[in-house]
């Protein structure tokens, strides 16, 4: 793909041009054919919207009038279900450069630069300077834009850790080592700005402490083991409490049965739950689980028609990756 296609958004959603994709894709039928086609499986101001869009000066048309085109605004997502109906290796690559954006746009500090701009524009159209917003304000302003010298306290306690957990995580990696009662920061690490040596006087006592290029190091390196800031997993703060729910539950057996997997998905299924944190930590239940005993008197879990959808929407992505 020697051009990309560019992508826009409109609100919080990316989108592009079904014209640009129609043409990246190379499609051999007319452009109105293949939307007829194509189209009719999606739901219209959902996964797309209708727009005009104007061809480029043509002197043929009197008085330099240009012609107006039929185009789609349409989402990422549904981009990518086009990319896998084409059945081509062109939809194949194209398929890739989306889910690729996907993970760009989901990563972790753009979602917060978005949040933080959000609360920003906020905070100028209604003009609030001490309300409940700025607290939330300050805590990303602190995450994007800190200029002095970071305790590990302050990164840890935002994964809900302590410091001493997180020094012995970043022990563990081999970026710190501790000498007497003090860390130090590894040889290879000495000349990457990572840290700073606060001195106390008289005495000299000097205390570890990071920069912000290694506050975000520190957040990469626990990115990639998978271990992401409380911030950043707001299901984590809402799915514990308790909630009254009146519809079916399903275990993972029923699961595996109506999506037509084997019994080995059984176990997997309960994985799969554990890693979106719907699991009721303080509760027996909330909106996507419960907590049960089953016939012999041991624990088992149940999943609401909620708990179930999102877990679904897991393995669809696992077996769309397994086909490309």
């Amino acid at each position: 793909m020697e051009e990309l296609i560019k992508v826009t958004t409109k609100g919080d959603t990316q989108v592009v041009s079904a014209r640009e994709l129609y043409k990246g894709l190379e499609i051999k039928k007319r452009f109105s054919a293949w939307v007829s086609d194509n189209f009719k499986d999606f739901i219209e101001d959902v996964d797309f919207k209708g727009v005009l869009i104007s061809t480029p000066f043509n002197p043929k048309y009197p008085d330099g009038k240009q012609q107006e085109l039929q185009d789609y605004a349409i989402t990422i997502s549904m981009a990518k279900e086009l990319c896998m109906m084409s059945h081509t290796e062109l939809g194949k690559k194209y398929r890739k450069y989306f889910l690729e954006l996907e993970r760009k746009w989901n990563n972790p500090q753009e979602v917060v630069k978005r949040g933080y701009a959000i609360l920003q524009n906020e905070n100028k159209q209604l003009k609030i300077e001490n309300n409940e917003l700025k607290p939330k304000a300050d805590k990303y302003d602190r995450y994007l834009s800190n200029k002095g010298l970071i305790t590990i306290t302050e990164i840890a306690k935002e994964y809900g850790m302590s410091g001493r957990e997180l020094n012995k995580f970043l022990h563990e990696k081999g970026v710190i080592y501790k000498r007497g009662n003090k860390w130090f920061i590894y040889q290879k690490f000495a000349n990457d700005g990572l840290v700073g040596y606060e001195i106390y006087m008289p005495e000299g006592r000097r205390s570890l402490k990071w920069t912000t290029k290694g506050e975000m190091f520190i957040r990469e390196l626990l990115e990639n083991n998978n271990i992401k800031p409380v911030l950043e997993q707001p299901q984590q703060l809402t799915v514990q409490e308790p909630v009254k729910y009146s519809g079916k539950y399903y275990t993972a057996s029923a699961i595996a049965f109506n999506l037509g997997l084997s019994e080995e998905w059984i176990m997997k299924i309960g994985e799969i739950a554990n890693e979106l944190h719907i699991k009721p930590r303080f509760s027996n239940e909330n909106i996507y689980c419960r907590k049960t005993l089953n016939d012999n008197g041991f624990p088992r879990w149940e999943y609401t028609q909620y708990g179930a959808a999102l877990i679904e929407n897991e393995i669809n992505k696992f077996r769309l990756v397994k086909q490309i």
